[in-house]
């Protein structure tokens, strides 16, 4: 350690990634930090497990073996049941293991023993993604130089902290032996950084690249290196040189890092592609998964997570799907299907359309995250949130995040476990439909119900012990017997923070963090409704829902005594018909009017009648000039959650909106799905049905729609973990594992193309039985088309003359 110290250095930066560290002497916090001047590593010293105990057990706790360094202290917090509690402080992970244990063993409630330290140690500081650290620097670590700096304190603050990324993605073998690694990134003004490490010779030959690649002198681009050994060894010094701070992929983490740990293991290479040296590791053996993935300094966002985390909806998460539908441009190669081969004749044969192919990957990639502002996104959810950056899911942490540094200050620690075991909340409210072909239908929605319903009528955790516990008259009633204080709750003023906070992001246009806003609002109802939330309370869950219920059905009599007929309502949304008299011109107008008289009305009754601020907001979501409810099949019952409206674009083009209908689901043919959108384009224009249906079926009997006859599935786990091998795909997957001998066709993830034959079904490519055209017949075109049928009174069955009976 230097000599002169100066211990009031500020250093601010963007905390990447965070881990517990047990030093031979103590217990250190390390916090890898990219700053304006580059990457440092923050070292907090004196690092302990904490957790919680009523008082009355910490005698019990503290004679459990084997503990280590412990220390205690009287705290005047309070649990859930009213006990005083006494904080323990743990100097080792091995300790903290025996008393979690030991408390188990003497039936002990430990409070808050899931929180690890790194985490703490920042959310009771509020930082949740950039932060600033006093202390002073301590001397590089000697094999990296990476500067290590002590920290003795440190608070939140707000950053705009520019990280350096990379696309990476490798090229193998079937037996998984490493062909190339191919690295893509840009700078903010543009400039490609493009790279290929290949193994094999360096070529003279020339070059075209296809169009949808565009990197004519691809060979400058690579950097040849003799074997597989060789390659790895090489990234290792590219990871040291480059230094990137964020990786990303396709399946980065699943496929290309797993492949990596596991070749490198294979040749008895130290994979140090992390900073300062250090390893890349898995937290469970064999378990390739991001949660289990450490990589210090770095943060991995796969592309699939994260499109997912972010809401968006693919037919199929291919790396050539989502770029078709995102970047209008697929991959590089010929067969995309049966890529596998291909990439085998180009390593050896012609290795510089395999560093073509593989860098045109890495791009499409880097594009998506540009195009759908991942990036972004990423950042903005880890900064509201808490949660690491990189890491997906976690909604439970985010709320135990954003609610537990409250919690404390207010006096209180967090349960233990849940209250609630088994009994659960009604889900959100639907009610029955009214079937039928409408003109003139308006959908009106509640402006994120439940996050509005928890801050208008303080449904808090916390506000909810104080409500039984105290002798407070004026508390706020929620349901199954709930009650909530109005004094100062936790949870309505955070969602009422991250909707100021989510109208700004409005108001300046930054999309990525109004939708992280909204996805985070959305996900709390969820978390108390989850029993793998400690504070989950059906009490809690209940007075979100069923209060859902009282609004929805409140403001259907209120639209209903206004003389107008509510068709339909689903959670959150209410379909209004407006009647035939209404003039066209006039609709929007009379949609909006209707809203502003519900908000009104609502206002009025929660002052009057609870006392209460009103946070409801039912805004004026749509119109549809044309609306079809079809009834549930072979009733005259409406359906639920299945719809199809339409409305007329600005380009005078008619736009059919979709609900739950086999349209949108991808386990139907696409023929199906194709005949389905053309009905309802012919039913809403007043165009003729019978006669294009008729067309399909014998087109369909004569061969000609054949193409369109191919389901197309995944399986979702290895065929042998199938209970039921009924399943038409999972049948398709065993057959084509026994035509080819090959078991690669048996495991999960593998997609399944297949049709139904006189044979049942059977696999594409294996395909031995003629097509049971009259199952097209029965079972996909009768369900798509009946609705409409039914609508002008027109037998199936007349247009299938000659079709055998329909099941």
């Amino acid at each position: 350690m230097n000599k002169e110290i100066n211990p009031n250095i500020a250093l601010k930066g963007r905390v990447l990634s965070r881990h517990v560290v047990q030093e031979p002497a103590s217990l250190w916090l390390h916090y890898y930090v990219k700053t304006e001047n580059g990457s440092v590593l923050v070292k907090v010293p004196q690092a302990e497990f904490i957790c919680f105990c009523a008082t009355t057990n910490l005698s019990s706790l503290l004679s459990i073996p084997a503990l280590g360094v412990v220390r205690t202290k009287a705290l005047t917090l309070h649990s859930f049941d009213l006990d005083k509690v006494t904080a323990i402080y743990c100097q080792s992970r091995q300790g903290f293991r025996h008393l979690i244990k030991g408390a188990i063993d003497l039936g002990i409630a430990l409070f808050e023993a899931e929180i690890r330290p790194e985490q703490r140690y920042l959310i009771e500081r509020f930082i949740a993604l950039d932060g600033e650290f006093m202390g002073h620097y301590a001397q590089a670590l000697p094999s990296a130089g990476l500067p290590v700096f002590i920290a003795q304190r440190a608070r939140a603050s707000f950053l705009d902290i520019k990280l350096k990324s990379i696309s990476l993605d490798f090229e193998c073998s079937f037996n998984g032996e490493l062909y190339s690694v191919g690295l893509y990134g840009r700078d903010g003004n543009g400039d490609e950084y493009r790279k290929v490490i290949m193994v094999g010779q360096q070529t003279t030959q020339a070059f075209n690249a296809q169009p949808d690649g565009d990197f004519n002198h691809i060979v400058d681009d690579i950097q040849w290196v003799s074997d597989e050994k060789s390659l790895i060894v090489a990234l290792i010094d590219w990871f040291a040189d480059y230094d990137p701070d964020v990786i990303i992929g396709w399946a980065v983490v699943t496929f290309d890092l797993a492949l990596l740990y596991r070749r490198a293991k294979f040749h008895r290479i130290a994979l140090t592609i992390g900073r300062g040296a250090s390893e890349l590791g898995w937290k469970v053996a064999d378990k390739y998964r991001p949660e289990t993935l450490t990589l210090p300094g770095r943060v991995v966002l796969d592309g699939i997570d994260w499109l997912k985390a972010a809401f968006y909806r693919f037919d199929s998460f291919s790396l050539e799907f989502v770029s078709r539908a995102l970047l209008g441009r697929g991959k590089a190669i010929h067969n995309v299907e049966n890529r596998g081969e291909e990439i085998t004749e180009l390593f050896h044969h012609n290795k510089l359309a395999l560093a073509h192919y593989n860098l045109n990957d890495s791009r499409l990639v880097w594009d998506i995250f540009e195009k759908t502002q991942l990036f972004d996104f990423a950042i903005e959810r880890s900064r509201l949130t808490g949660l690491e950056l990189g890491r997906v899911g976690g909604s439970v942490a985010a709320f135990n995040n954003l609610y537990l540094p409250h919690l404390h200050r207010a006096g209180y620690v967090a349960p233990a476990m849940a209250v609630s075991q088994g009994l659960e909340s009604p889900g959100g409210y639907v009610m029955d439909s009214i079937p039928g072909l409408y003109r003139d239908i308006v959908v009106l929605d509640f402006k994120s119900l439940y996050p509005s319903i928890i801050r208008t009528f303080l449904i808090d955790p916390k506000g909810l012990i104080e409500g039984l516990s105290s002798q407070e008259s004026d508390t706020v009633d929620g349901f199954l017997g709930a009650k909530f204080s109005r004094r100062n709750p936790i949870l309505p003023q955070l969602i009422k923070t991250l909707a100021e906070h989510r109208e700004e992001a409005k108001t300046e246009h930054n999309a990525p963090l109004s939708q992280a806003i909204k996805i985070i609002m959305n996900s709390l109802y969820g978390v108390l409704g989850s029993k793998g939330c400690v504070f989950h309370d059906a009490r809690l869950a209940s007075s979100i829902t069923l209060r859902g219920h009282e609004i929805m059905k409140q403001t259907r009599r209120w639209i209903e005594e206004l003389g107008y007929q509510v068709i339909y309502g689903d959670t959150d949304s209410t379909f209004v018909w407006l009647g035939d008299r209404t003039p066209e011109a006039e609709v929007d107008a009379l949609g909006k009017k209707l809203v502003e008289v519900v908000n009104l009305k609502w206002k009025e009754k929660l002052a009057d009648e609870m006392k209460l601020d009103c946070y409801l907001e039912l805004e004026f979501e749509s119109h549809f000039e044309q609306f079809f409810m079809p009834t549930l099949r072979g009733s005259s019952e409406g359906s639920k959650k299945r719809y199809v409206g339409a409305y007329t674009k600005a380009d005078g083009e008619l736009e059919l909106i979709f609900k739950g209908m086999e349209q949108v689901r991808s386990d139907w043919s696409p023929l199906a799905r194709r005949v389905q959108q053309e009905l309802y384009f012919r039913l809403f224009s007043k165009l003729d049905v019978v006669s294009f249906l008729h067309g399909v079926i014998d087109d369909l009997k004569l061969g000609k729609l054949d193409d369109e006859l191919i389901f197309t599935k995944r399986l979702r786990r290895d065929i042998k973990d199938y209970t039921a091998k009924s399943s038409p795909h999972v049948k398709a997957a065993q057959k084509m594992c026994q035509s080819t001998g090959d078991e690669q066709y048996a495991r999960k993830g593998t997609k399944v193309e297949y049709l139904i034959t006189l044979n049942g079904a059977e696999p594409v490519k294996f395909q031995k039985s003629p097509i049971d055209y009259d199952y097209y017949i029965s079972r996909q075109l009768f369900p798509v088309s009946d609705p409409v049928l039914t609508i002008l009174k027109v037998k199936f069955e007349s247009i299938a003359s000659n079709q055998l009976p329909l099941i």
